[in-house]
């Protein structure tokens, strides 16, 4: 058996020990079995990608909208941060001006993200 190889095995006996479960589902990347953790997150033992296993097409499109939005999310709040940085050090009134619209309208985008994923949760809280 390969170095390699026995680290993998080596990670997977860890994770069977701190309580993860072996799936039957294989990692599309490096075809070996993914793991869920007790956090229930999935994970590959050897390439450490996470991945969300999904039953239908429709549940799918949900977990890649919330993925979208909470990318969307955390962009946002950093430009929000960058801005305010700005902001501080603005002194006329026109650069507060433009500066304070720029940060109005992202904290618009990131309301509606949350509104969005928001109904999201709530369409499939119904449909349990």
């Amino acid at each position: 058996m390969e170095r390699e190889d026995k680290e993998v095995v080596s990670r997977m006996a860890n994770l069977l020990k701190s309580g993860a479960t072996m799936l039957e589902t294989l990692c599309p990347t490096c075809r070996v079995p993914l793991f869920r953790l007790k956090s229930g997150e999935v994970v590959c033992p050897k390439c450490g990608q996470r991945y969300v296993i999904v039953a239908s097409e429709e549940e799918e499109h949900r977990v890649k909208v919330d993925l979208v939005l909470l990318g969307l999310e955390q962009v946002t709040v950093q430009k929000i941060s960058s801005l305010s940085a700005s902001l501080a050090s603005s002194e006329t009134f026109d650069e507060i001006t433009e500066v304070s619209r720029a940060i109005i309208t992202l904290l618009q985008v990131l309301q509606l993200s949350r509104q969005i994923r928001g109904s999201e949760k709530g369409v499939q809280e119904k449909g349990k």
